[in-house]
């Protein structure tokens, strides 16, 4: 932005969710949910979903909604988003199991998406606001592998990945993520559109659920409350307007004149460089 430059920026205002705002980069930002991951292996857990719900600003970045890793050896579980496909990973002491990925764009900028994976003990299912996304199978040498085949897992990230095998962050998500769930289940279809559609799923194995209503506490079964790691931020009422003002190229400073109005459940900023 050079000095003078006008920007509008306009957006809608719902629907606005609470979530956690995440700046992107390599600034390591992340939730740290160790005790999650560590559980889980020590269940043995066979079958599992992870859902969510994810705004990004933009098609092209690479992002993690949630992964449980070891800090000592390459191997983990991975979900997460890749220029606008969702992708997810499973790794075995070293050795790729599975890694798949939405065939097509499926992520649309600034707007919420409810993401899931469901491994049902045959293969990981991908759903994209509560529908099953066409899949494609990059590796595919044991598809029903889950943490029950993993046991050395002791990092759990929201934001993040820990993919290398040596505790380094990778991959931190930009955007907003909210309402993160894992159940010790594999959820039916017609269980991730109740989810999508915000209907209670299953709360007899619902391990664990990061709301971020303002706290990073577990509301599932499990109780493994997540730490904060970085500059991460709560925001009570995240919208394609929030996501639009916060992720616009040459962030406003201090200084900047902005003004503010809404129209009809649409927000608007005019934003004046100042410097």
């Amino acid at each position: 932005m050079a000095t003078t430059d006008i920007y509008h920026i306009s957006g809608a205002l719902s629907p606005a969710r609470k979530s956690i705002r995440f700046l992107g980069g390599n600034v390591d930002d992340y939730i740290q949910v160790d005790a999650w991951a560590a559980a889980r292996t020590a269940a043995n857990d066979a079958v599992g979903t992870i859902s969510a719900w994810i705004n990004m600003p933009d098609k092209v970045t690479t992002g993690t909604v949630l992964c449980a890793g070891d800090k000592n050896v390459v191997e983990y579980i991975h979900f997460s988003v890749e220029n606008g496909k969702l992708f997810a990973a499973c790794v075995d002491a070293t050795t790729m199991q599975w890694d798949i990925n939405s065939t097509n764009v499926v992520i649309k900028p600034h707007t919420w998406h409810h993401v899931a994976i469901v491994q049902d003990g045959v293969r990981p299912t991908m759903y994209v606001d509560g529908v099953a996304v066409a899949m494609t199978d990059t590796d595919a040498t044991d598809l029903a592998e889950w943490f029950v085949n993993l046991d050395g897992l002791d990092s759990g990230r929201i934001g993040a990945g820990n993919i290398a095998g040596d505790d380094s962050v990778t991959q931190e998500f930009k955007g907003a993520i909210s309402d993160v769930k894992y159940w010790n289940a594999a959820l039916t279809a017609a269980q991730v559109k109740d989810d999508y559609n915000g209907t209670a799923v299953l709360a007899t194995n619902l391990q664990s659920h990061w709301k971020f209503d303002d706290d990073l506490i577990d509301d599932g079964l499990g109780a493994d409350d997540g730490t904060k790691v970085g500059d991460i931020v709560f925001n009570n009422n995240y919208s394609e307007f929030t996501s639009r003002f916060g992720f616009l190229t040459g962030t406003p400073v201090v200084a900047d004149l902005v003004k503010f109005s809404t129209d009809k459940g649409v927000g608007h900023a005019i934003v004046i460089q100042q410097a």
